[in-house]
């Protein structure tokens, strides 16, 4: 895939942080975090009890505008359209047809914000000479199409028509989504560097924030069919020679095989009663017999790493720290940017 192509005599002072927001036309996760935020678990306002607004009423509300962000102009009807989306969280959130209401309006200002901030960001990218190559666009829609529509276009076309988007404009939204997540790398790039020092002081600040259960490196290789005793038995052997374990699982495995039977960090609690107690019992590079659930499968658990419960050390938890403390700073910065371009841009709320 081409890399962006940008003017090498400027650079760029905005980075963000946060996962790329998803390709279709969707709500930012702060708007659904609201949502969840705001949450109760009162008894909801049923949908025969939400306030409507005659079509007509609804139709001028529509054709208002919410905004205008230099020469763009947000209108209601792209606020209603994606506050539409969350409505039903909001109901179910809802005690009464009043707090439905202030809920909504709470929700739609949020979201006028956000897309004048990601109007911003464009317009921002834009100024500084930067370009999205045309096939990068192309490849990002082929990505999605395979991913999302397994190839299918004329699904693809039939999703875009029914949220009310022709491939023109799904286009020009694909094109500022890009924009969008190469904004936030610059950001997080940008503020990557963290001093051993801050990473310390954060570490003893917070030391209960990493206290772990006792957990342990996990590879398991399961058998099945009727030679499974006879497989497990070859297994116990060829371990007893000195063989690898993952090899084995490779070799063996009916599951995970491809990744040596590897089942990554897992909490102690987290296993089966049973086989907690036997892989409590092994020590580092160390594997059980096979054992039995009840049915004719056999595992076999092998103990790579594993780590005492109690508060982790620093040094397994510095990469944790610095991906916590670099994404502070990048949120950071990235609101600083976006209040200097806030207040320097012509924006007008309506």
């Amino acid at each position: 895939m081409p890399a962006l192509v940008q003017n090498p005599n400027r650079s760029h002072p905005f980075r963000a942080t946060g996962a790329p927001p998803a390709w279709h036309p969707t709500i930012p996760s702060l708007i659904a975090a609201f949502v969840i935020a705001n949450a109760t678990v009162a008894s909801p306002l049923t949908a025969q009890e939400l306030p409507i607004m005659p079509q007509e009423d609804q139709r001028q509300f529509d054709n208002a505008i919410a905004a205008v962000v230099e020469d763009e102009v947000i209108t209601y009807q792209d606020v209603h359209n994606e506050a539409a989306r969350l409505a039903e969280q909001v109901r179910r959130a809802s005690r009464n047809a009043q707090e439905f209401q202030q809920r909504m309006r709470e929700l739609e200002d949020e979201i006028i914000q956000s897309k004048i901030d990601r109007i911003l960001i464009v317009k921002a990218f834009e100024k500084e000479g930067y370009q999205i190559p045309p096939s990068y666009i192309d490849n990002e829609i082929n990505e999605i199409l395979m991913r999302e529509f397994d190839g299918d276009r004329g699904r693809m076309l039939g999703y875009l028509r029914e949220h009310g988007m022709s491939m023109r404009e799904f286009r020009e939204d694909t094109r500022r989504e890009i924009i969008l997540r190469f904004m936030r790398s610059q950001m997080r790039q940008s503020e990557a560097i963290v001093s051993p020092v801050r990473i310390e002081r954060y570490y003893e600040d917070n030391r209960e924030q990493f206290r772990r259960d006792e957990s342990m490196y996990l590879r398991i290789i399961r058998l099945s069919g009727s030679d499974a005793r006879d497989t497990a038995d070859t297994i116990m052997e060829e371990l007893a020679d000195g063989a690898d374990f993952a090899d084995l699982a490779r070799e063996y495995s009916r599951d995970r095989r491809q990744q040596g039977g590897s089942w990554g960090w897992v909490n102690a609690s987290d296993l089966r009663e049973d086989w907690r107690e036997i892989a409590s019992g092994l020590e580092r590079g160390e594997h059980s017999d096979a054992i039995g659930t009840g049915g004719s499968d056999l595992f076999i658990l092998h103990v790579e790493d594993r780590r005492e419960s109690g508060i982790a050390p620093l040094r397994e938890v510095r990469e944790e720290i610095e991906e916590i403390l670099v994404s502070r700073m990048a949120r950071e910065a990235q609101e600083r940017w976006l209040e200097r371009l806030r207040r320097d841009a012509y924006v007008r709320h309506y």
